[in-house]
Formats: structure tokens, C-alpha cells, sequence
């Protein structure tokens, strides 16, 4: 059942996601094309014409657009994915999907997955886009240089430190959605007050997270643990406590959805 309710998710999602996608990956190869008129005309030497000047204008105008449509795109990812979780859970959209023959964990962990998916697709087409843009222009080399750098400057092993950067990112991508999600649930709650209900909760969950973050740290000793392993250290402790809160949310969504649903 959870794959037909993925399926039913993604194609609800798609026509929100893809016209964004299609839109930053056209506007990348253009963005490449111009960057390297761009570099041409600061590299050729001599008198530069009108037409020359203006095209490099032009093109770096261009390239600041780009990254103003990056930044937008990581925003309109969780817009989206807190739209259609609001629309289709609690919005006048949920008789129907309440009505479906599904429990309701289902649907909260169809609407992570499906969430997590996006975000994955477009972290790699944001990386790709930068890789596109950079071709030609930086060597393995160099990158390996950086690398390079970064181990020695933080004195880490690399291997245990990729891996633990792994394990957040996962469960990040996990823990952001919801988060969106609890909150959501926690607003609907206020029949005539939705939209600020879900917004105190989140304000009200990021301010206590970080009381608990910080209580735990002392707590615990991690502060100990920090200075002993100062990069390392705190991406256990980072992954333990995002964990804990990751379930949380998703036990507060579920319970508060299948037993507290209040519908407009």
C-alpha cells in the first residue's frame, strides 16, 4: 500500500518540482555559456568594444541571477513539500485522503519519503550545475588539493569524518520535513488559526531544541567530548540528538493526524 501512496504522492508533487528543476537546469546551461563569454572578454587584451562590455555586464547580471534562482530553489523545495503536506493532510483536500483505506503513519511516511526524494534531486542538480559551470576550469588536482587542505587544517580522519557527515545528511533530510510536518499537525489544532498556530509551534520547537541542545551538551560532558574531538564529537552528538527529535516529530504528527484530526 505504501507504494501506491508514494505513487500518488509524486505525481501530485511532480507538477510543482519539475517546471522548477527543468527551469534552474536551462537556466545553468545558459548561465555556462555566458560565464564563459564572460571569462573571454576579461581575458582578451587590448580595446574592448561596446558590444564586449555590455555583454560582460550582461552575463555577470546573469550569473548573480543564478544564484538568486539556486537559493530560491533549495526555499521553493520545502514551500512545496509544506504546501502539498498542508493541502492534501489537513486542508479541505484531507476528507479525501483520510478517506483512503490507509493508516495514517502511512501517509506521514509516504510525505517524508517523497519529500526526502526532492530534496536529494535537487542537491544533485545543483552539484551538477556547478560542476557544469566550473568544466574546464579547475583540475582534479586542485580539488584533490583542497581536500587536502581541509584534512590537514582540521586534523581529521577522513573516512570516519565521511561517514559520519553521511549519516546527518541522511538523517537531516529526514529530520527538516518533519519538522514542517509536526508543526503543521500541531496547528491544525486551531481551527481559525492554522497557519499561526504551525508557525508558533515551530518557533516554539526551534527555541526548546535549542534549551534542550544546549542543556544536553553540559549535561553529558559532550563539551569535554568536543574538545577532545572537536569536528567528529559533535557530529555524533549532532546525529543522536536529531535522531531523538526526528522520531518525536513523526510521533507527534502521526498521533496527533489519526487521533486528533481536525479538519476545515
Amino acid at each position: 500500500m505504501l507504494g501506491k501512496v508514494l505513487k500518488k504522492d509524486f505525481n501530485s508533487t511532480a507538477r510543482f518540482f519539475l517546471p522548477l528543476m527543468g527551469g534552474y537546469i536551462i537556466a545553468a546551461v545558459v548561465g555556462k555559456i555566458l560565464f564563459e563569454i564572460l571569462l573571454s572578454i576579461m581575458d582578451s587584451s587590448g580595446h574592448t568594444s561596446a558590444v564586449s562590455e555590455g555583454m560582460a555586464v550582461f552575463s555577470f547580471i546573469y550569473l548573480v541571477i543564478c544564484m538568486i534562482y539556486l537559493v530560491a530553489c533549495y526555499l521553493m523545495t520545502s514551500v512545496f513539500v509544506v504546501y502539498d503536506f498542508y493541502k492534501t493532510m489537513v486542508g479541505r483536500h484531507g476528507y479525501l485522503t483520510h478517506t483512503l483505506p490507509v493508516k495514517t503513519s502511512t501517509l506521514v511516511w509516504s510525505k517524508t519519503l517523497i519529500a526526502v526524494m526532492w530534496q536529494v534531486v535537487v542537491n544533485v542538480i545543483i552539484s551538477l550545475s556547478f560542476l557544469l559551470i566550473f568544466t574546464g576550469h579547475f583540475s582534479m588536482e586542485d580539488v584533490r588539493g583542497v581536500f587536502r587542505f581541509f584534512v590537514r587544517s582540521l586534523d581529521i580522519n577522513l573516512t570516519t569524518h565521511t561517514i559520519y557527515t553521511v549519516i546527518n545528511m541522511i538523517m537531516e533530510s529526514f529530520h527538516r520535513p518533519l519538522l514542517f510536518f509536526a508543526c503543521i499537525a500541531i496547528g491544525q489544532q486551531w481551527k481559525e488559526h492554522r497557519i499561526i498556530g504551525a508557525i508558533l509551534a515551530y518557533m516554539g520547537i526551534s527555541i526548546a531544541s535549542q534549551i534542550i541542545n544546549t542543556i544536553a551538551i553540559v549535561a553529558t560532558g559532550f563539551g569535554q567530548l568536543l574538545d577532545d574531538y572537536p569536528v567528529n564529537g559533535y557530529l555524533i552528538y549532532t546525529f543522536i540528538f536529531g535522531l531523538v527529535t526526528t522520531v518525536g516529530f513523526f510521533l507527534i504528527t502521526d498521533y496527533l493526524l489519526s487521533k486528533k484530526l481536525n479538519l476545515e
